[in-house]
């Protein structure tokens, strides 16, 4: 089988198998909420709340500013969220990956179905959660008078993201099976990883001569086409092209160890 027919499988189970990939869904959302008494209220008031949070320690407390010809903001609480609410939704998706497959042996020893759903379900879930923050941004954003069309371009960048993310989710899955401390690892990445992306500084508070090792960060062209998009009014058709570069090989490169290493998952289960 080759790779593009690889990726018309994906593409084309989560239709082909709907009413159980929304069913893995929805349990999983319940999952998360199973013994709250607020349930599903919490996945509102958290983002919320993080959200109020942060503009009030950011702009009123430490009154932090920056310059809106390289940010598009004079505020630090919008460029930081800008670009912290699609890291939290990443983050998360990948935390999660490694419970994926491991989290349900008992459904993957007994029940036959795609296995590829569950890392769809691993990305969807944990990005639908996040939009509910995002959403409340984009109306902060609404009201202090940044809408603009370019905003449109939004949907794309959020989907070039979601497919790197995924890919990222299937590979980390796959790998969890066979390498069990790849959690604690992950963990350990991900804290420096988030230090290294310009979302709590823009890129020119880095010296110069270092941008360009700045710019090898993967994350890089993400963080940046949001705070493009959002917040300058405008997107580079260069970091859109990076961007699509880096999902294609990331869901490529995930898809292919999920085929050959699949076979094996039952052996080590």
């Amino acid at each position: 089988m080759n790779i593009f027919s690889l990726i018309r499988g994906w593409v084309e189970i989560p239709f082909r198998f709907r009413t159980l990939f929304w069913g893995f869904v929805r349990n999983d959302i319940r999952g998360r909420f199973a013994g709250s008494i607020g349930g599903f209220v919490w996945s509102l008031l958290t983002p919320l709340a993080n959200l109020l949070m942060y503009i009030f320690v950011f702009s009123v407390v430490l009154k932090m500013r920056l310059k809106p010809m390289e940010t598009g903001t004079d505020s630090f609480a919008v460029y930081f969220l800008a670009g912290f609410l699609p890291w939290t939704a990443f983050v998360e998706a990948l935390n999660n990956a490694t419970d994926i497959f491991l989290g349900r042996v008992n459904l993957i020893t007994k029940v036959a179905f795609p296995l590829e759903l569950l890392p769809l379900t691993g990305i969807i879930v944990p990005f639908s959660l996040n939009a509910l923050g995002f959403v409340m941004y984009l109306v902060y954003l609404i009201f202090k008078g940044y809408f603009h069309l370019a905003w449109l371009w939004l949907p794309v960048v959020v989907v070039v993201h979601m497919v790197f993310s995924l890919g990222l989710v299937i590979l980390i899955s796959s790998l969890s099976v066979f390498l069990r401390d790849i959690k604690q690892f992950i963990g350990v990445a991900l804290s420096l990883w988030f230090f290294l992306t310009p979302i709590i500084y823009p890129l020119s508070m880095v010296p110069e001569k270092m941008r360009w090792i700045m710019k090898l960060n993967p994350m890089y062209p993400f963080i940046e086409l949001y705070h493009q998009v959002l917040l300058h009014h405008a997107i580079t058709w260069e970091l859109l092209g990076h961007s699509l570069g880096l999902a294609a090989i990331s869901f490529i490169g995930g898809v292919l160890f999920f085929g050959r290493s699949k076979y094996a998952f039952a052996d080590v289960l």
